[in-house]
């Protein structure tokens, strides 16, 4: 006997964006990769983090969809550690020392593996979030989302015969940029950026500290603007684009 009923019930994705001061909502078709939803909800005065995720979940748009995936992206500071080098205990020491002056709680750490780059991605995500997440979504994960883009980058890199290849990931108000050399994770950083001229300005900062050459050596744009790829191309041979799934 054939099924019967809605099947497209199974066929989306929820990720949520922790910022700051709220929330993004992407809902995703499965089937398609198409985004059918983008909303941002801020939080109200005086309102926490764990109370605006629950009103938002509880939108009408948001809750009247069946998930097939849940995650929570934290977009908190991150630092990364070779993954033989990892201990859980000391996450909160490793990330006070990255971070100074910061004063996270020990129950808001985080980590993530990153098997493609062999480190562990360190951050922070708000308990009492992560719990008003489970409460509707049991199987939801807290992923940071700057580890999430890296193992994207580098699983996308997989195959490459090139042993340098930098990367700049485009981001609401900013610039991450990574250097792999061999498939090793070399160097990633976020840097804050209001515009064009000022992501360019961080490209090509990281390009000369990183003793990188302008002829030879490969960079990959993702979520950027023709007119950042064209100004690019003005300074850099191999300038490509590509774009992430997260």
């Amino acid at each position: 006997m054939p099924v019967t009923g809605n099947k497209s019930l199974l066929n989306y994705s929820l990720s949520i964006r922790l910022c700051t001061d709220g929330f993004s909502f992407l809902v995703y078709s499965l089937g398609s990769g198409q985004l059918l939803l983008q909303e941002s909800l801020p939080c109200a005065e005086g309102e926490t983090l764990a109370d605006a995720l629950e009103r938002g979940l509880q939108l009408p748009r948001i809750a009247g969809r069946h998930y097939e995936r849940v995650v929570l992206y934290s977009t908190s500071p991150s630092t990364r550690v070779p993954l033989d080098e990892f201990r859980r205990e000391d996450m909160l020491a490793v990330y006070r020392l990255t971070f100074v002056g910061t004063s996270p709680r020990s129950e808001d750490m985080c980590f993530q593996v990153l098997p493609s780059l062999d480190v562990v991605e360190i951050f922070t995500s708000p308990s009492s979030v992560a719990e008003t997440l489970k409460s509707h979504y049991p199987s939801a994960m807290v992923q940071g989302l700057y580890g999430t883009m890296l193992s994207q980058v580098a699983e996308m890199q997989q195959g490459s015969t090139l042993s340098v290849s930098a990367h700049a990931i485009m981001l609401d108000g900013g610039v991450m940029i990574a250097v792999l050399r061999k498939g090793r994770l070399h160097f990633a950083n976020v840097f804050r950026a209001a515009g064009n001229a000022d992501k360019l300005y961080f490209i090509l900062y990281a390009w000369k500290t990183l003793s990188l050459d302008a002829w030879h050596d490969s960079c990959t744009l993702y979520g950027a603007s023709e007119d950042l790829y064209n100004e690019l191309c003005q300074y850099l041979a191999h300038v490509e684009m590509k774009e992430l799934s997260v």
